[in-house]
């Protein structure tokens, strides 16, 4: 995601992170993989609003991570598109991110 930050910001796009793990391991993480988009520090309640808390893990000391997901929500607050991955290598690659922001009429 980093590396198309830029093709974001030419579609008007902003690109946000979702974290279940506390600011500061968020923090170490976002530093280690030199990533400088935002993101929210969540605990839980925003991944479990939008349906996506990874069920392997309940139980655990990993409970509430959630499933790799890219959502898409417009101006005003409506969500256009929703992709979940299982498989937590999975993510929905930049450029077809950009193709469906394209097609809602992002740019």
């Amino acid at each position: 995601m980093q590396g198309s930050l830029a093709e974001f910001e030419a579609a008007n796009t902003t690109v946000l992170g979702i974290s279940k793990y506390g600011t500061g391991d968020t923090l170490m993480w976002l530093s280690k993989n030199d990533w400088s988009f935002p993101v929210l520090v969540d605990g839980g309640p925003v991944i479990r609003e939008y349906g996506i808390p990874n069920p392997d893990h309940d139980g655990t000391d990993r409970e509430g991570i959630p499933h790799p997901a890219t959502i898409i929500v417009d101006t005003d607050g409506v969500v256009r598109f929703v992709n979940v991955w299982v498989n937590y290598r999975d993510r929905t690659p930049p450029n077809e991110i950009l193709a469906e922001i394209s097609r809602l009429g992002g740019s």
